[in-house]
Order: structure tokens, then sequence, then C-alpha cells
């Protein structure tokens, strides 16, 4: 095999490493994080002077990094929030769309239905078993969970719901 032929496989395996390498949460600054991760696609505030920067990114976007930062500007947490248990913590009737922000980021696409004064908001993720998958959220006109659903994306190119 010509040595060319590895360059497809280097620059694929270098656009998944994880960014968060390196960092590490009670030594790690705010600075730290915004070096190795770059701009953060939202900073969300919080109590005490502690306050979020959220990282969509990832292969397809299926990854969702939160860094919690302490009012002394030193990481707290890291972590990857797009996932089954963080995606269960989102109630129908009870969660808001600041809520889901909170709990998983940003969505990676927004779908408006203007008939019924609904949005709904789509994340694509890793589910349990490996596949992918779309988790999708829509907010009735008060903003609140009104249904969830997660379709799994078939490596075949189907749906997973036999369309």
């Amino acid at each position: 095999m010509k040595p060319a032929s590895f360059l497809p496989l280097v620059l694929a395996l270098w656009a998944c490493a994880p960014l968060t390498i390196g960092l590490k949460p009670g030594e790690s600054t705010e600075a730290d994080v915004r070096r190795a991760m770059g701009k953060p696609a939202q900073e969300l505030p919080g109590a005490g002077g502690m306050h979020t920067l959220v990282y969509p990114t990832g292969p397809f976007g299926t990854e969702t990094f939160m860094a919690a930062v302490d009012s002394d500007g030193k990481l707290r947490t890291l972590e990857q929030v797009l996932d089954e248990d963080h995606l269960m913590r989102i109630q129908t009737g009870s969660s808001t769309q600041d809520d889901v922000s909170r709990i998983i980021g940003p969505p990676s696409r927004t779908v408006d239905f203007t008939r019924r004064n609904q949005v709904a908001w789509i994340y694509r993720f890793r589910d349990t078993w490996g596949y992918f998958a779309d988790f999708t959220v829509s907010f009735d006109p008060r903003g609140v969970v009104a249904n969830k659903a997660t379709v799994r994306i078939d490596p075949s190119g189907n749906r997973g719901d036999g369309h």
C-alpha cells in the first residue's frame, strides 16, 4: 500500500480525536478549555458565578460536550451529554426549552410547525448500541415539551421506522 493511501485514514482519525484530551476538572482553567475546544456554541449562566460552555461536535454532530466552569475560572466538570441517560431527563409536560438546552445543548436542526404553533428540535446521537439515531423533542406554544421520540437510523439508509 502506498503511503499516500494512508492519508485519508489519518485525517479521518484526527478529525474524530476528542477535543477534550488534556482537560482535567479541578486543574484546567476556562482559558484551557477555550484553547482546546474553541469558541463555545452556547454559554449558559449558572448560580454563584458558575457557567457552562457548550460544544456540539463529533462525527456527524453526535456529541455535545458541556464544560462547567466555576466563578474562579476552574473547570469543574466536563461531560458528553448526547446520550440516552441525559435524554431520559427530559420530561414531557414539564421540561421547557431552557431545560432541554441546559440538559443536552442546542439542537442540530429545528422544524417549525406553524399550523400547530409548535417547534421541534432534532438531535443526532449514537444510541446505547452504537447506532446513529435522531432524538426529536417538540414544544407546545408555551415552550414546554409536548412529546419526544427517538428514531434509529439503519446503516443501510433506512430510518428504522419502516420508510
